[in-house]
């Protein structure tokens, strides 16, 4: 699945560098803050702050969640006790659960054909014999700052097919729900009939086509 995340991460640096050339294009009258840019948000670790790129590609949909995995474990240390890795198993095994993470309309026929988990704490766990072999988790990134804390990350991304796209008007993200501590998602989407971005939040979960 590594080629489907590179067109994913491709198709959405083009969009906001095609944003960015729009705004230049005002003139030298129309200042911008960049320092509020949804990218720049992304650059540093924040708990409670994650992103969602997305793509609706006729009847396929490519969803990436990005999270500091405080937002969707608790921690981010290496797991060591039981607790800790059951705390992990049971993020991964609701993390899996693509219908319950994201509700698409009944009417667009939708299937999840594939999930895919990276982080270092769900390699942690893996090599432990904590997981089953057939799951796909991969080593993720992580940071170290400066006072020697540190920062885990989880990346999740999804498949969709479906067999009726004309009816996706809406997609209904319940990742707010299932894991409360996130606040606030960092949306860029590209879909069908053009661009778009923001911020979702428990009480703003919906993107609309």
């Amino acid at each position: 699945m590594r080629q489907p995340r590179l067109l994913l991460a491709g198709l959405l640096t083009l969009c906001v560098a095609t944003a960015h050339a729009q705004e230049h294009g005002h003139g030298s009258k129309d200042h911008h803050d960049h320092a509020n840019e949804p990218g720049d948000s992304l650059a540093a670790h924040q708990h409670g702050v994650g992103s969602l790129n997305l793509i609706v590609d006729g009847a396929t949909i490519e969803i990436e969640l990005n999270s500091p995995a405080n937002n969707l474990i608790g921690f981010e240390h290496t797991p060591s006790s039981e607790a800790d890795i059951a705390r992990v198993k049971d993020a991964m095994s609701a993390l899996k659960q693509a219908n319950d993470l994201f509700l698409l309309p009944a009417a667009a026929d939708c299937t999840a054909e594939a999930v895919e988990l990276e982080s270092p704490l769900f390699q942690a766990v893996a090599d432990e014999g904590h997981v089953d072999d057939s799951t796909h988790e991969h080593q993720g990134h992580v940071d170290a700052s400066a006072d020697g804390a540190t920062h885990s990350d989880i990346q999740a991304h999804y498949r969709f097919t479906c067999s009726e796209p004309a009816a996706l008007d809406q997609i209904e993200v319940a990742v707010f729900a299932v894991f409360p501590a996130t606040e606030k998602l960092i949306l860029q989407a590209i879909g069908e009939r053009g661009q778009q971005g923001g911020e979702l939040t428990a009480e703003n979960n919906i993107i609309r086509f």
